[in-house]
């Protein structure tokens, strides 16, 4: 009768531990994601192009800071041209839709724009708080900077990636 007793006391234990997200300790590397593109498609880390270095944004389109950073990197997306860019975020894919077709994102076929749903993955990953975040990795996959919120501007990006 007691070990009856403490296995329905531990369920909720057990229950909430089995839900804890799992994060990745190589903060590093580029996270597993795979995120749903506009399509229906979807797109993962593995399919990124290992001979371009990497900017990473996660964003909410709802956040001015990020439609903002989103119409200045495409003013000057010609100083990207060796950067691989892929947009993430959390929201149902139809706002992702709308995203795309007001920032005019769809004229842009090489940056990838998705959404990771409530997996959570790459915002665990980073430990992501504010948005626009932006992660920059290099050829080989390692990250060299993070900016969360206050973000350099498009031609700082750009200076920090030809280096």
């Amino acid at each position: 009768m007691k070990r009856l007793i403490l296995f329905i006391a531990l369920i909720p234990v057990l229950l909430y531990l089995n839900g804890q997200p799992v994060k990745n300790t190589d903060k590093k590397a580029i996270p597993s994601f795979r995120i749903q593109l506009q399509d229906g498609k979807y797109f993962s880390s593995g399919e990124l192009d290992r001979n371009k270095q990497f900017l990473m944004v996660y964003f909410d389109p709802d956040c001015d800071h990020c439609v903002l950073f989103v119409n200045e990197l495409l003013k000057n997306i010609n100083l990207f041209t060796k950067v691989q860019i892929v947009m993430i975020t959390y929201v149902p894919l139809p706002s992702v839709k709308k995203f795309i077709t007001q920032a005019g994102l769809n004229q842009y076929p090489g940056i990838k724009v998705g959404t990771e749903g409530t997996t959570f993955v790459v915002r665990y990953h980073y430990d992501i708080v504010q948005f626009p975040f932006l992660a920059l990795h290099d050829m080989t996959g390692s990250l060299f900077a993070t900016y969360e919120s206050e973000v350099p501007t498009p031609q700082q990006l750009a200076g920090m990636f030809s280096k």
